[in-house]
């Protein structure tokens, strides 16, 4: 191998050809997720954007084993790679070797704060319960404390206020970073965010981005965050995940996404949003509605609402397709094979 030559990095997660059902009867299941692969690389931010039920959130609690009683994994695999190199099959690990990895390893914030704490245990006493099972109880009082309020002082919030408190003491702002700093209690490689910034308003979302951005060099996590608001994904993230009907249907670098989408799902999902700087442009609304997942149409489940939509699409579901021949961390891919004709002039501007 020449000096020159290079490799791709090994990714931190990977999930291939991922599959969740929820139970809807009692012989009956909904298909929630359908062949779902990515790659999430050492140090990087990865955005899931995409409509209600588009299956984002479903992803998220899959990728950690942490589906609702309804839902189960029934296909696929995803495979985590530690500080160590080790690599772990996350869909074969046994309730222990979860118990042990979660927290650890992988951690997720959870959407809504305000229901994410338990409201009758203080917030020192649910950091305590996370080191101590995790130390199997053998830590000192003083060293729990000392690992709590260091996690505190990390997200800009004073321990001795909070530590004591409980949930409903707090702002929501509050309850949020403290949230994050919880789930950053153990150093995990890999940090989950479902909706970080809902509920809360304009300046306290600023609060919360600039600290995860913070967060992420001093502890160097790979972090995947899913988001209905797309100026939070153009301003976090490395790489973006559009989602649609349980699938992908794009993905690429930020500025693939955000300058050059190649599926008329994602062009369209940006140009719904106003920007927050300069003039108002005329925002075009998506005709239509998400399908139902239990009756799906045939072909490319876009079709119904494309403008794009020929007799092919609506005949076979497309593939992903790779647009560039760049390293695995830096490809842009489309499920469209119409993608050639996708002419996008809107940008999605950062927050301020």
């Amino acid at each position: 191998m020449s000096p020159e030559t290079t490799t791709d990095p090994a990714p931190v997660l990977s999930a291939r050809d991922l599959e969740v059902a929820y139970r809807t009867g009692k012989d009956t299941r909904v298909r929630a997720l359908r062949g779902v692969s990515f790659d999430l690389y050492p140090d990087s931010s990865l955005a899931l954007v995409g409509e209600s039920g588009s299956g984002k959130t479903t992803l998220g609690l899959a990728l950690l084993r942490l589906l609702p009683t309804l839902g189960e994994i029934t296909g696929g695999s995803v495979a985590f790679t530690g500080e160590d190199g080790a690599t772990k099959d996350v869909t074969a690990m046994t309730a222990q070797q979860l118990r042990r990895w979660r927290w650890s390893e992988a951690a997720m914030v959870f959407q809504g704060a305000q229901n994410a704490f338990n409201p009758v245990l203080t917030v020192g006493q649910q950091m305590a319960d996370t080191l101590l099972d995790h130390a199997h109880g053998r830590m000192p009082r003083r060293e729990v404390l000392e690992r709590s309020a260091e996690a505190l002082r990390s997200v800009r919030l004073e321990p001795r206020r909070v530590l004591g408190s409980y949930p409903h003491e707090l702002s929501g702002g509050m309850k949020q970073r403290a949230l994050i700093a919880t789930g950053l209690l153990l150093r995990p490689r890999l940090l989950v965010l479902d909706e970080p910034t809902t509920a809360l308003d304009i300046l306290t979302q600023r609060t919360v981005i600039d600290l995860l951005a913070e967060l992420r060099v001093e502890y160097r996590f790979a972090m995947i965050f899913i988001s209905h608001d797309l100026a939070l994904a153009a301003e976090l993230a490395d790489r973006v995940v559009t989602m649609y009907a349980g699938k992908v249907i794009e993905t690429g670098t930020t500025k693939d996404i955000f300058t050059a989408p190649k599926h008329p799902y994602t062009s369209k999902l940006i140009n719904a949003v106003p920007p927050v700087t300069g003039d108002l442009p005329e925002l075009a609304s998506i005709p239509g509605a998400p399908p139902s997942l239990a009756t799906l149409p045939p072909g490319c489940a876009f079709a119904p609402r494309c403008e794009l939509a020929t007799d092919e699409c609506r005949e076979a579901e497309p593939e992903l397709i790779t647009l560039t021949q760049r390293p695995a961390d830096m490809t842009h891919a489309a499920a469209c094979i119409h993608h050639d004709q996708v002419h996008h002039e809107r940008k999605v501007i950062a927050r301020a």
